[in-house]
């Protein structure tokens, strides 16, 4: 019994190791890309993208060594590539969350519509004419 677990966990150790490389690479890829955006202001709403172009090699790398991981423990092609697309989508979900958060807390907040324009002003009486100003002054 115990060989058994010993050959599974040297088994599964294995295994892990084939995904941490490609997990590594891709977290310093994401830091750097991190601070060049920050440098650049990329807009959040843009920083997925400029993630996904920038690291594409190691989200490339990453995306096959759990796929191969997947079909390693039986399951089908499909099945491990759309399992490997989720998990992807999933490393690349906290990146661009807290870029969005660190880039929010970076740009000085944009006034609402309503604040950037002035209240109206409540209307003021026009300037009387002089004829008016005589008229309405008693005469003495």
């Amino acid at each position: 019994m115990i060989p058994l677990v010993a050959a599974s966990v040297v088994y599964l150790a294995a295994f892990q190791a084939t995904i941490d490389a490609p997990r590594q690479a891709f977290w310093a890829c994401a830091k750097v890309q991190k601070s060049k955006a920050m440098d650049e202001k990329v807009a959040g709403d843009s920083y997925e993208a400029y993630l996904r172009k920038a690291c594409s090699s190691e989200l490339g790398s990453l995306q096959a060594a759990i796929a191969a991981v997947d079909i390693k423990n039986g399951m089908t092609r499909k099945a491990a590539d759309s399992d490997a697309a989720s998990s992807i989508n999933d490393y690349v979900s906290d990146p661009v969350d807290n870029y969005k958060t660190d880039f929010a807390a970076m740009s000085p907040p944009k006034p609402a519509a309503a604040q950037a324009q002035p209240a109206a002003t409540p209307a003021q009486p026009a300037p009387a004419t002089k004829a008016a100003a005589a008229s309405s002054q008693p005469h003495i």
